[in-house]
C-alpha cells in the first residue's frame, strides 16, 4: 500500500463494505525483517536417509534464530501452523515436543492449522508461551487474541492478524470449533486498527489454499499475506512470491525445512518495497544444544512407548506368516546374493547407527512386516525379520515356500512406493532404482 503524504490521503477507501487503513500524515521509514514457518507435519528432525531431504529439524531452526536474531533487532517472527501430523500416540509426543520447541524460540504470532486440531482443545490449552493469533477461528478453553502488534527497535509498528478458511476444519453447531467468515473478521480487525494502532505495516497470515489466500491481497489496507496449509508431507509447496499493487504475498516450505526471509523497506513517503528468500537448514546448520535436550526428550519417551508396547505384544501369541530371506535363501541363492549387497540388506544396521531402532516410524521402513500380524516386533524377539527382506516386495510367502509358485514379481512396484516418498527418496524413480536391484 503507498501511503501519500497529500489531504486527499485521508479519505478512506471502501471495498466490499471494508474501511482501508488511513494513510499516514507522517509515515515512519524504515526496515523490517519478516521471518516466518510453517507447514512443518510434527518433522521434529530429518531422518537423514537422503542428503538432499535432509534439511530442516528444530535443532537447525533455533541454531539459526540465534544466529540470526541478535544481527537484526527489527525482526518479526511468525508461524503459519499445520504443525502436527497424525493422531497417534507418538504423534502426540511429536506435537508436544514441536510446541515446547516453538514456546521457546520467542515467536512473535503463531496461528493454527486445520492439523493443529487433532489432539482437541485441552490439549491446545495446556500448552503455554505461545502468542496464538486467530480473528475467525473461536476454541473453547483457549483465548486466541484476534491481533498482535509489534514495536521494533526502530519505532515502526508491525501489526498482525490471522485468518483461516473454514472449509479446512470440522465445525458445527454443537462443536467445541467456531469458525466465521474470515473476509468479514479480517474487515473488523483493519476497522480496529484504524481506529487504535496505526500501523506502519499490516500483515495478514492466512492458513487456506494458496489461491484463496492471494486474494487476500485486493483487501485494502494489507501489505502482506503469509500462506499456510499443507495436506500431506509429499505436497510440493509453491513457494514463489507474488507481488501486486505495492503488496507481497509469500509462503513457508514443507515440514520446516526452510525459513522465509521478507525484508521490508518502509520509504519516507510510505512506499514499501520487498526483497524475499528462502533459507535452507541445510546439514551443515549447526544443531543447538537446547533443542538437542528436548529432543534426546522426546526420543526417550518414544522408546518408552516402544518398550511399553512390546510388552504387551509378547503377551500375544504370534504365529509365523512369514517365511524370511533365509527361506528364500534355499532356492533364490542368486538373488540373495544380489539383495545382500543392497542397503535393503542393512536397513536395520543404518536405524542402530543412529539409536533410532526403537522409533516405530522407522521400523516399518527398515524391517520386514513391522506392525503387521506376524512381522517384526524387536530385534531380540524377532531376529529374523530384520532389514528390508524379500516378502516387503513380493508379499507374504511363507505359503510359496511350502508350496512354491511363480507370478510375484509384479507387486514390488507398488511395495516401492511406500517407503520411498519424497521426504525419504526424493529422486526416487522406480525404472532407475529397479536397475541396482533387478534380478
Amino acid at each position: 500500500m503507498k501511503i501519500l503524504r497529500t489531504a486527499t490521503s485521508l479519505i478512506l477507501t471502501v471495498w466490499m463494505g471494508c474501511t482501508a487503513l488511513p494513510d499516514q500524515t507522517a509515515s515512519r521509514s524504515g526496515e523490517v525483517l519478516i521471518v516466518y514457518s510453517g507447514n512443518a507435519l510434527g518433522e521434529l528432525k530429518p531422518c537423514g536417509c537422503d542428503k538432499e531431504e535432509d534439511q530442516g529439524g528444530i535443532e537447525r531452526r533455533m541454531s539459526y534464530l540465534k544466529q540470526m536474531m541478535p544481527q537484526e533487532p527489527n525482526t518479526l517472527l511468525v508461524d503459519l501452523g499445520d504443525n502436527f501430523k497424525g493422531s497417534t500416540r507418538q504423534g502426540k509426543l511429536k506435537a508436544q515436543t514441536m510446541m515446547q520447541a516453538l514456546g521457546r524460540m520467542n515467536y512473535d504470532a503463531i496461528t493454527l492449522g486445520d492439523k493443529d486440531l487433532l489432539y482437541g482443545n485441552g490439549f491446545l490449552s495446556s500448552i503455554q508461551n505461545i502468542p496464538w493469533v486467530a480473528a475467525n477461528l473461536q476454541l473453547e478453553g483457549l483465548a486466541l487474541p484476534p491481533s498482535r502488534i509489534k514495536v521494533l527497535a526502530n519505532g515502526l509498528k508491525v501489526w498482525v492478524t490471522a485468518v483461516a478458511d473454514p472449509d479446512l476444519f470440522y465445525a458445527s453447531s454443537d462443536s467445541n470449533v467456531k469458525l466465521s467468515d474470515p473476509l468479514a473478521a479480517l474487515q473488523q480487525q483493519l476497522e480496529a486498527a484504524r481506529k487504535s494502532a496505526s500501523p506502519d505495516l499490516v500483515v495478514v497470515l492466512t492458513h487456506m489454499p494458496r489461491d484463496k489466500g492471494m486474494r487476500f491481497l485486493d483487501v485494502p489496507g494489507v501489505d502482506i499475506v503469509i500462506n499456510g496449509h499443507i495436506e500431506k508431507d509429499s505436497d510440493i509447496i509453491d513457494m514463489t512470491p507474488v507481488e501486486k499493487g505495492g503488496k507481497i504475498f509469500v509462503a513457508p516450505g514443507p515440514l520446516g525445512q526452510k525459513m522465509g526471509e521478507l525484508r521490508v523497506r518502509i520509504n519516507p513517503d510510505g512506499e514499501k518495497t520487498f526483497q524475499q528468500k528462502m533459507v535452507r537448514l541445510g546439514s551443515k546448520a549447526p544443531l543447538d544444544p537446547e533443542m538437542t535436550q528436548l529432543y534426546d526428550a522426546y526420543n526417550a519417551k518414544v522408546e518408552e512407548l516402544f518398550m511399553a508396547t512390546l510388552a504387551a505384544k509378547r503377551k500375544q501369541k504370534q504365529n509365523r506368516v512369514y517365511a524370511t530371506d533365509q527361506t528364500c535363501l534355499t532356492c533364490h541363492a542368486k538373488e540373495h546374493d544380489l539383495w545382500s549387497k543392497t542397503g535393503h540388506s542393512r536397513a536395520y544396521t543404518a536405524l542402530q547407527e543412529v539409536n533410532k531402532s526403537f522409533d516405530p516410524e522407522c521400523l516399518v521402513c527398515h524391517t520386514t512386516g513391522f506392525g503387521k500380524p506376524g512381522g517384526f516386533i524387536s530385534e531380540i524377539d524377532t531376529p529374523k525379520l530384520i532389514n528390508v527382506q524379500c516378502e516387503i516386495c513380493h508379499g507374504v510367502r511363507l505359503e510359496h515356500a511350502q508350496n512354491p509358485q511363480g507370478g510375484f514379481a509384479g507387486e514390488a512396484r507398488a511395495a516401492c512406493g511406500k517407503c520411498h516418498v519424497k521426504k525419504h527418496s526424493p529422486k526416487f524413480n522406480f525404472s532407475q532404482y529397479w536397475l541396482r536391484i533387478r534380478h
